[in-house]
């Protein structure tokens, strides 16, 4: 995957404006592959391993293919590194805590974090199995963001489209395969689609042998990124 790739998965499945705080579990380690789909048919394949402590508050994936690498996203900088050197450096809003890891971790994956967000609950509803809820950006915000739909099935955040203020949807996830370790339920798989000009794109994401708050390796979940060079 190119590095805009993985910038970009990170990215999509973050959340706005999210105030820390809440209780849960503290540490989350998987095995994680990323088929993308272009609209040219161009396809990749990433894999690797995550790694996430909320306390750190670092997302670092330890990739295998199609390259060995290891990726950091820490504080507003995502680096990349290879055989000890940082090949790139790139600056991006601070992630972390709004990344799908800290949002299960801190159980607040359900509702994808809006509650504790500048939006607003405008109205819900039931579609078969599904509790559907339209969440509205504040009314200063409201130039630059559109609405949210998220729909919750069987008490498991299920999907989410985002909207542009004009109501034309621009996003679409779908979190599946969950999976329960050591009491916490976490998505085996996300599918993205997004949708630029009305011609989509498609990625989907899995993760293998999820391990929670596992005791041991401390390395693996601190990267000291202040070190680098």
């Amino acid at each position: 995957m190119k590095p805009g790739k993985l910038f970009l998965f990170i990215l999509l499945i973050a959340t706005p404006a999210i105030r820390a705080g809440g209780q849960g579990y503290n540490r989350i380690r998987a095995e994680i592959s990323v088929k993308s789909k272009e609209p040219g048919g161009t396809q990749s394949l990433t894999m690797g391993e995550v790694c996430y402590d909320r306390n750190q508050k670092q997302i670092i994936y330890y990739l295998t293919f199609p390259e060995k690498e290891t990726w950091v996203s820490a504080d507003t900088s995502l680096y990349r590194i290879r055989e000890g050197k940082v090949v790139s450096r790139t600056f991006t809003p601070a992630m972390a805590e709004f990344s799908v890891f800290h949002l299960a971790l801190s159980s607040h994956l359900q509702n994808y974090g809006l509650n504790r967000t500048s939006y607003k609950a405008d109205a819900v509803t039931r579609e078969g199995d599904q509790v559907i809820t339209t969440w509205v950006p504040p009314v200063v915000a409201k130039s630059p963001l559109g609405k949210i739909m998220i729909s919750v099935r069987n008490k498991q955040l299920y999907g989410v489209v985002f909207f542009d203020p004009k109501e034309v949807i621009l996003r679409k996830q779908f979190f599946e395969d969950y999976q329960v370790t050591s009491g916490l339920s976490f998505p085996g798989k996300i599918v993205q689609i997004d949708i630029v000009n009305g011609i989509e794109s498609y990625q989907v994401t899995t993760f293998r042998n999820i391990q929670i708050d596992e005791p041991d390796s401390d390395s693996k979940y601190f990267f000291p990124v202040s070190s680098l060079r």
